[in-house]
């Protein structure tokens, strides 16, 4: 009955609050504010998956009022010693700190229901569909709002029984609020960058090690067990630590005893929650799991020795939760050492030959099969985790077909790095290496628990059964729809894309068109399956189905309208030749003329590609001059010139010729 009464208490207080319930009203007045700002920007990126992450600095300034609020509640009822006046004093004092706890807790819980509900009216607004994303935003503003939030009345509570009124209390609690905020990754981002999400310090992050990221196109919010255990680590953390603060306040010595009992449970499940947090934490957002990953693959050897001399018939593939069996049909095998691609980070248990275990080495991606036979049949069993390239959170996993998630044919590394110069600064890139898939097929059959969102193989009864030259497969949150014959695939973020379809589609048909006059692509048309993405994914086109990210610059209609557009289009159909710095300057130069011909108003012709700033100031010049004799040519010319030099580009083929080639298209048109 003394804690009701004592929650009742309470509750008034908080209401009768202007500290409390003017950081409260402050918090939504800021959301507010950066709302506003959000839609009224210009350059409105439409990426409103990643609005949330607003909450991280809005809940990093409310705290500091929170916690200074709940320190002067607290020391001032223990400064007049109140609770040793009664006999169950000490007991007093533990209701006092429960029922403050739960007041706070059950006016956050307004708070973050109120935050859903105008995160979720905003997406109503914009034209977000209903769907999971709805509950999975409830989720992330539950860890990422409401947990921290609540943590701040023990903030408060702990300073109050260590320091009662000292003045040192409020450096105390400044401290407190820096180094416990969800935007310490942020301030202290040198060190962040080098914790990994499965390291022990990452438990010292309450928020993201990535702020700015809450949304991953399919995969969704960053939300999962990890950090819903790291926040009970944390609260049984500051619950034990508030045992042990107020052990001085206990007024007899069965008290203190039974205070240290139940200290010494805490640590117990502290380590727990603890071990549960860096077990069940996901990579797929954290900048050093993915800063790591790519360092392991730039120390890679780039050339391997690898037996390919084997023909590959048909897969047959078992995805069960993470657990990955994969029987692969040979019809024809040369080798006893035959080599496959596949991803090195994925736990691989046993390769079996004909039902019998055989002995295997593994090179980066590359997997040696060592065989003491000739088989018909390899059958491998791996588990996929999560991981910085290959994102597997909360059963949602995008297993995109230029990604060796399964064995594939290839002498290669499923990603390369290489270096380049911009302006003078060393630099590095990656892509994945198949963007550009052999000419062969296969025979696929798929068979898959859960619900899948996307699968370029048709689905035939309860498996996935086709031929493909590759598989994508993607579980995750998104929609479909259909346009023109065309099945399109888009993340759950994406607003309005019915309207927005017809635009896209239309622009991509043309575009693609364009490109086959000046060179041969990849594939003869658009495939009529497209995956849209916005952020993560990489780009790249099949015989059968388009995967195209947009890097998250624009919404999806207004994007089609930069530069990035053409030259995407044009990297995406158009396979490399000769050497990289000629083919990225033929594909500088055929962008521009994408854009003209498309009428687009302002276009740099002086715009080299990235590789212009690394080569010597002898070729330097010789670039500089073909874009000189580039501009000035008319459309059909342009286009005569990208259409030579493409289909002549080789290893032989030099600045000097293509200068030449110029001049005499110039020459044809009578333009001296």
């Amino acid at each position: 009955m003394r804690w009701k009464w004592l929650f009742v208490f309470y509750w008034k207080r908080l209401l009768k609050s202007k500290l409390y319930i003017g950081a409260s009203f402050s918090f939504f007045l800021l959301l507010a504010v950066r709302f506003t700002l959000f839609f009224t920007d210009p350059y409105n990126m439409e990426s409103y998956g990643d609005i949330p992450h607003e909450v991280f600095m809005l809940v990093q300034i409310v705290s500091l009022f929170y916690i200074v609020w709940f320190y002067l509640l607290y020391s001032n009822e223990l400064r007049y010693g109140v609770s040793s006046w009664f006999a169950d004093g000490y007991r007093i004092l533990l209701e006092k700190m429960s029922a403050l706890l739960a007041v706070h807790a059950l006016y956050q819980g307004i708070m973050l229901m109120m935050s859903c509900g105008v995160f979720s009216i905003v997406y109503l607004f914009v034209g977000v569909e209903p769907s999971d994303l709805y509950l999975s935003l409830l989720r992330f503003l539950a860890v990422y709002q409401f947990g921290p939030l609540v943590l701040t009345v023990l903030y408060g509570v702990i300073i109050a029984l260590l320091l009662e009124t000292k003045k040192v209390s409020f450096f105390a609690i400044l401290l407190v609020w820096i180094l416990t905020g969800p935007m310490t990754t942020e301030l202290f981002i040198d060190l962040s960058k080098t914790v990994h999400a499965r390291d022990w310090a990452s438990l010292l992050f309450i928020g993201k090690h990535a702020i700015q990221r809450a949304y991953d196109s399919y995969i969704g919010f960053e939300v999962d067990r990890g950090g819903e255990w790291k926040w009970a680590a944390w609260f049984l953390s500051l619950v034990g630590l508030a045992l042990l603060s107020s052990i001085r306040f206990t007024q007899t010595r069965k008290e203190r005893n039974a205070v240290l009992k139940a200290f010494l449970v805490f640590p117990f499940l502290i380590v727990l929650t603890a071990y549960h947090s860096l077990q069940t934490n996901t990579k797929a957002f954290t900048r050093a799991d993915q800063t790591t990953e790519l360092e392991e693959y730039r120390r890679m050897p780039q050339t391997i020795k690898a037996d390919l001399r084997y023909r590959i018939q048909s897969y047959d593939l078992s995805l069960h939760g993470s657990r990955a069996v994969v029987r692969v049909a040979l019809s024809q095998l040369e080798t006893n050492r035959p080599t496959f691609q596949l991803y090195h980070l994925y736990p691989l248990h046993s390769i079996e030959a004909d039902h019998q275990p055989v002995k295997f080495t593994r090179n980066g991606d590359l997997v040696t099969v060592w065989l003491p036979k000739r088989t018909s049949t390899l059958t491998f069993s791996y588990e996929i985790v999560d991981t910085a390239l290959i994102p597997y959170t909360n059963g949602r996993i995008v297993l995109l077909a230029d990604r060796a998630w399964y064995p594939k044919k290839r002498a290669t590394h499923m990603y390369r790095t290489y270096e380049y110069r911009v302006a003078g600064t060393r630099a590095w890139g990656g892509a994945f290496t198949d963007q550009f898939f052999p000419d062969e097929t296969y025979t696929f059959t798929l068979n898959v628990d859960g619900d899948v969102l996307f699968c370029n193989v048709p689905k035939r009864g309860t498996v996935y059964r086709g031929k493909a030259q590759a598989v994508t497969l993607i579980k995750g949150q998104g929609h479909q729809l259909v346009d023109q014959g065309y099945e399109i695939t888009y993340p759950a973020d994406w607003p309005h894309m019915a309207e927005r379809a017809p635009t896209v589609i239309h622009q991509m048909e043309k575009t693609f068109r364009h490109v086959q006059q000046i060179a041969s692509t990849a594939v003869s048309s658009l495939p009529n399956k497209i995956v849209f993405s916005s952020f993560g994914l990489s780009s790249f086109l099949a015989n059968d189905h388009l995967v195209y990210n947009t890097n998250d610059l624009y919404g999806i209609d207004q994007y089609i309208m930069e530069q990035n557009f053409y030259e995407k289009i044009l990297r995406l159909s158009v396979p490399p030749k000769g050497s990289r710095i000629m083919y990225n300057e033929w594909i500088s130069l055929a962008t521009r003329w994408l854009m003209q011909k498309n009428d687009l108003p302002v276009i740099d012709w002086s715009s080299k590609s990235e590789w212009f700033e690394s080569q010597p100031s002898s070729v330097k010049k010789q670039i500089e001059a073909i874009y000189q004799a580039f501009q000035p040519l008319d459309v059909d010319q342009k286009q005569q010139c990208l259409r030579t030099w493409y289909a002549n580009m080789d290893d032989g083929w030099t600045w000097d010729r293509i200068f030449e080639m110029m001049q005499e298209v110039n020459g044809v048109g009578g333009r001296h």
